[in-house]
Parts: C-alpha cells; structure tokens; sequence
C-alpha cells in the first residue's frame, strides 16, 4: 500500500488529474486550488506523516501487550493471586499501561521486567520524529531537537552486498551497479542515520520509510528477551 501510494504521488501527471472528472462535482475553494507540483509535494508529506503516527501508535499498543504479559507472568510466579490483583491485572493495569508516553512504557520494561533492546535508541528517535511530524508539520522545532541541536533519526537498514570471491572486495548493490567477479551475496542490517537541525524541514527518502518497518520489526523480534 506504501508504495501504491508512493509510486502515485510520483507518477501522476496533472493532465492525469484533471480526466478524473466526476458529474455535479463540488470544488470547494474554486480557483485558488493549489498546483500540482505543491500538491504532490504535500501528498508526500501526508503519506509520512500518516505512516509515522500509525506505525508509532501500533508499536506503542505492542508495547502495551508487553507490560501486560510481564506483568501476568511476574504475578504468576508468586503463586496464587486473590481476586483484587487479578482485577488489577486484567483491568486496571492496562489502562495505566496505555496512558503512559511511548519513552515511558520503553523505560516501565526494562525497570520493572528488564526488558530492554539493542533498539530502544532506534525507536525512540523515530517516536520524536513522529511528534515533529504529526504536532509541527514536520518543522524541526526548538522542542525537537537535543542539547547539541540536532535531531537524530536512527535506522536499521538491510544491504545487500557482493563479496568478491577471488579479492574480497565488497560491493553494496544499488539499482544499476555492475558486480566486477564472481562473488557471495551476503544481506546485513546496517544503522543508518538522519541528521536534523532547528529550522529544518523533516523528510524522510523512499527507501527510509522502508527502513522504518525494518527497524520496528527488529525491535518487535527483539523484545521476547523477558527476565522476571
């Protein structure tokens, strides 16, 4: 769906907007419509800020599901529980857990229940990305950024690279790249990182959007890691 919507915002043509014509159509706003080049610029804009907040918010409800169980499973191991706490358990404690800020449950995990991730620095920075994006438009604001100034956004990225077999030489395959030999195709999970400064204009690249399942994926997989 990411790249239907992607691929569209890219692709449409203006001339391909204005056949899409609907009988007894309604234009609010008549004449002042924006152009096409802005438009599309926007539609992009819209489609990060959109998979930020959903994904963020999916990740944070994942999060929730976690305190849940660490909670039960901690419970459980002193044996038997008297109605009030399994009340609190099944009833109370969720609601709690939810109103926690996304940093907060992340800190909760690894207090309470020693779980913590090699990760948490990564999904914590998309978290802050997520609040410039969803609460500022995107706009790196004084609220944004660290004490140095800057915004940091860290990924987890998938390469794929040739390793020559006869040099050992190693090449990263993009689009169009030419493999010189014989070689061992290896994929590894790299940090990949994005710099922001007060004033700046949060965007993400194509491929970062992809980076961004990548890096929610690993840190979901990594969170089973659960010490009561």
């Amino acid at each position: 769906m990411i790249k239907l919507l992607e691929a569209g915002a890219k692709s449409v043509t203006e001339a391909q907007v204005a056949e899409q014509v609907e009988f007894g159509r309604f234009v609010p706003a008549n004449g002042a419509q924006l152009s096409h080049e802005r438009v599309r610029s926007q539609a992009l804009d819209w489609l990060l800020s959109a998979f930020l907040r959903d994904s963020i918010e999916a990740t944070g409800l994942f999060l929730d599901e976690c305190l849940g169980c660490c909670a039960l499973m901690k419970a459980s191991a002193m044996g038997r529980l008297q109605g009030k706490e399994v009340d609190r358990l099944f009833n109370a404690l969720p609601r709690i857990n939810h109103r926690l800020h996304f940093p907060q449950k992340l800190e909760k995990l690894d207090r309470e229940f020693g779980v913590t991730t090699r990760f948490n620095r990564h999904v914590l920075s998309l978290n802050r990305a997520r609040t410039c994006v969803v609460h500022r438009l995107g706009a790196v604001t004084a609220l944004d950024v660290d004490q140095n100034g800057l915004l940091k956004v860290v990924f987890q990225r998938m390469d794929m690279v040739a390793v020559g077999k006869t040099t050992g030489a190693e090449l990263r395959l993009e689009e169009g790249v030419v493999v010189p030999e014989e070689s061992v195709l290896e994929m590894r999970f790299v940090d990949h990182e994005r710099v922001f400064v007060e004033g700046n204009k949060l965007q993400f690249e194509a491929s970062e959007i992809y980076d961004t399942i990548i890096t929610l994926w690993r840190f979901g997989r990594a969170c089973p890691s659960i010490r009561v």
